[in-house]
């Protein structure tokens, strides 16, 4: 099976039932869409989409593959929410995202940067598991 057909049959299942996915296609699904969203629109915009509904999975996720750094990037993110922890409800973490008038935005966007100095070996960590599902 080729790795598309893997990636769509990962985020079909996590769009049905998340709580179905293996920790293997967790991680592969969480990780492509920290990946997605960082390298789309930034840190930032990863919060304002679904696929920070499982904002605390990514980071136990990014640990089990080696990207400590990058782990560590978004529990600092996280902290920064009420509780420490973002809400798991979209609509929820707009409202605080809003309500921080742009206080964060350089913050964020320090974030970014640093992220994507990570890009190569992230990109290496999804590859890696979506071979091993294959």
């Amino acid at each position: 099976m080729n790795l598309q057909k893997i990636w769509s049959k990962i985020a079909e299942a996590a769009e049905d039932d998340y709580s179905s996915l293996t920790d293997s296609e967790r991680a592969a699904y969480n990780i492509k869409n920290l990946i997605d969203a960082v390298n789309g629109r930034g840190l930032l915009s990863y919060y304002e989409s679904d696929c920070a509904d499982y904002a605390e999975d990514v980071v136990e996720d990014l640990y089990s593959v080696g990207m400590d750094e990058v782990a560590s990037i978004i529990e600092n993110s996280n902290a920064i929410f009420p509780g420490g922890c973002p809400p798991e409800d979209v609509d929820s973490r707009l409202e605080i995202i809003d309500s921080w008038e742009h206080e964060y935005d350089s913050l964020y966007e320090q974030w970014t940067d640093d992220i994507l100095e990570f890009s190569v070996p992230l990109e290496q960590a999804f590859e890696k598991l979506m071979t091993e599902l294959a």
